[in-house]
């Protein structure tokens, strides 16, 4: 009897302190599992994510942009930062940016590497300008349309947001945060099954060039702010990914090799964070 007592009491304090665990990775105070039908947590989750389609704001806005890359985990072929002004249009899956002339820009690449390139051959496009479109489209991430994939639990927190969990053996696992509104707060996840590329392209029967690799990493969190108006916005998306194998052939009109790169190893972090304007004193 002292035994199983003994084993109750263990159990109550294993549970409690993954609660505590959950609570400290979510900073909310007190996660209350709900008791809803997959059904119901869909029909949630959907709304959360037209939510982020109705509710985006049309301003433009600021943001420092730091990429890092390198390859084959020795050579650094980048480190920037950069001012962009930035324009989100999620409904359109439209998102426009341009720099600006700040001192705190700074570029850093290895220009012997990617002056073999032209245009969106260079790995730096898949490095930097993709990392970027791939995260900040938030409504269209996986976990937000490909439902069969994924199993949901959602919890409530005492000041009345809700997080709900997500995991796919085959895709991602995770969580997001959103208010009683349905805007989202804050989201992590990360990829749990590495997946090819095949970005290869052909005109008339020919070759133009053979592109293909595998996302092995992907970490991500992003946080959401809103403004005056109401309307939400990305404040921070932080994004680490792992490309394995890159390989990348380019041919001229007669089906000659220009370019030929074999097993490549790329690993990149991206933050691309919202500035503010310091107040006057």
């Amino acid at each position: 009897m002292k035994k199983l007592i003994y084993i109750i009491f263990g159990l109550l304090l294993f549970n409690s302190w993954n609660t505590q665990a959950q609570i400290e990775d979510t900073d909310l105070e007190e996660l209350v599992i709900d008791k809803l039908s997959r059904a119901n947590i869909i029909e949630i989750i959907k709304k959360v994510r037209n939510q982020m389609y109705n509710n985006y704001a049309s301003d433009n806005y600021n943001y420092l942009v730091s990429h890092q890359a390198t390859l084959n985990d020795t050579a650094q072929l980048l480190k920037s930062q950069t001012v962009f002004d930035v324009s989100i249009n999620l409904k359109s899956k439209k998102i426009n940016k341009s720099e600006v002339k700040n001192p705190k820009n700074n570029v850093v690449m290895d220009t012997v590497f990617f002056n073999r390139y032209s245009g969106n051959d260079s790995p730096m496009y898949w490095l930097t300008e993709v990392v970027i479109r791939k995260y900040v489209n938030v409504p269209e991430l996986d976990f937000f349309n490909n439902f069969k994939d994924y199993t949901f639990t959602r919890k409530k927190a005492k000041n009345g947001d809700y997080v709900i969990e997500f995991y796919s053996e085959f895709f991602y696992e995770g969580y997001f945060q959103y208010d009683k509104n349905f805007n989202l707060k804050k989201m992590e996840f990360q990829l749990l099954r590495p997946y090819p590329i095949d970005h290869s392209q052909s005109r008339n029967g020919k070759f133009m060039f053979e592109k293909n690799w595998i996302y092995k990493t992907e970490k991500v969190a992003i946080t959401f702010g809103v403004n005056s108006e109401g309307k939400n916005y990305v404040d921070e998306l932080r994004a680490s990914e792992a490309i394995e194998d890159y390989n990348f052939t380019r041919f001229n009109s007669i089906g000659e090799i220009l370019i030929k790169d074999i097993d490549l190893d790329f690993k990149s972090n991206l933050v691309f964070k919202k500035m503010y304007k310091k107040a006057k004193i």
